[in-house]
C-alpha cells in the first residue's frame, strides 16, 4: 500500500496556524502532513506585491509532483483559497480524496473584501468570542494586503470555478453557518456541481469562517478522519 500523505494549504492572508489542530489531529492517526506556507505569506508586505496566483499555484503542484514520483497517495486538503489551489490540484493530477473547508466561491469585490476584513479584526479585538480565528501576530498583516494581491486571490476562485464540474473524486465539503466572510452557500454551489459521485457536504452550526481554529474544531477533525478512513484502501 502506498504511503498516504495530507497536504494542507491554507488561505488567503494566512498561514499554516490556521490549519494546525487538523494537521496534529491527522499526524496522530499516521498520515504523513504538509502545511505549506504559500509564497508571500512571510508577514513580508513588500514581497507579498510581487506574488501572483500562478506563484502560489506552482508552488503546490512542485510539492504533488513529488508526491506522485514518490507513489504516495495524495490526499489535498484546502482551507479558504487553499481549498481552491487544492481543487486545482485535483483536476490536474491523480489525487485520491480532496476536502474543503469554507472554500470561497461567493466572495466579495477586493475593496469590499478589504474593508470587512479590516472591521472584523477590529471587533475580535475588542470583543473576543469562543472563537479564535486568526494568529495576532498576523492581524497587522491582513490589513495591509494589497489591493492587488486580492485581485491574485480572485484569479484563483475564478479557476477553480471553473474546472470543478470536472472533479469526481471522493470530496468532502465543511462550511460554518456564521461564516462572516464567505457565504456559505459557496459549498452547496460545489457540492452541485462537482461529479463525484462519494460527496458529502457538512455544516457547522455555531462555526464562522475559521473552522479549524473555531468552537467546532472537533468536529471538523472527526469528519475529516471519518472521511479519510472511509477511502483508505481505495
Amino acid at each position: 500500500m502506498n504511503e498516504e500523505l495530507c497536504i494542507i494549504i491554507h488561505g488567503f492572508a494566512g498561514n499554516p496556524w490556521e490549519v494546525e489542530p487538523l494537521a496534529y489531529a491527522l499526524e496522530k492517526k499516521g498520515y504523513e502532513v504538509m502545511t505549506p506556507l504559500l509564497p508571500g505569506h512571510n508577514l513580508d508586505k513588500a514581497k507579498m506585491e510581487k506574488i501572483t496566483s500562478l506563484n502560489w499555484i506552482t508552488m503546490i503542484e512542485k510539492i504533488v509532483k513529488q508526491a506522485i514520483e514518490e507513489n504516495k497517495k495524495i490526499h489535498m486538503i484546502g482551507f479558504s483559497m487553499g481549498s481552491m489551489i487544492a481543487s486545482i490540484m485535483a483536476s490536474r493530477y491523480e489525487i485520491s480524496t480532496l476536502v474543503l473547508l469554507s472554500p470561497p466561491v461567493y466572495v466579495l469585490t477586493p475593496s469590499v473584501l478589504k474593508t470587512r476584513l479590516g472591521r472584523f479584526f477590529q471587533h475580535n479585538e475588542k470583543k473576543r468570542s469562543v472563537s479564535v480565528h486568526l494568529s495576532p501576530k498576523n492581524q497587522p498583516f491582513i490589513r495591509s494586503i494589497p489591493v492587488y494581491n486580492l485581485f491574485q486571490f480572485q484569479k484563483i476562485v475564478r479557476q477553480a470555478k471553473r474546472i470543478f464540474r470536472h472533479i469526481s473524486i471522493p470530496i468532502c465539503i465543511i462550511h460554518g453557518q456564521k461564516d462572516e466572510i464567505v457565504d456559505p452557500r459557496s459549498s452547496q454551489w460545489i457540492f452541485h456541481t462537482v461529479s463525484s459521485i462519494e460527496k458529502e457536504m457538512h455544516h457547522l452550526p455555531r462555526s464562522k469562517h475559521h473552522i479549524c481554529r473555531d468552537c467546532e474544531i472537533d468536529t471538523v477533525v472527526k469528519i475529516v478522519e471519518n472521511f479519510l478512513k472511509r477511502h483508505h484502501e481505495s
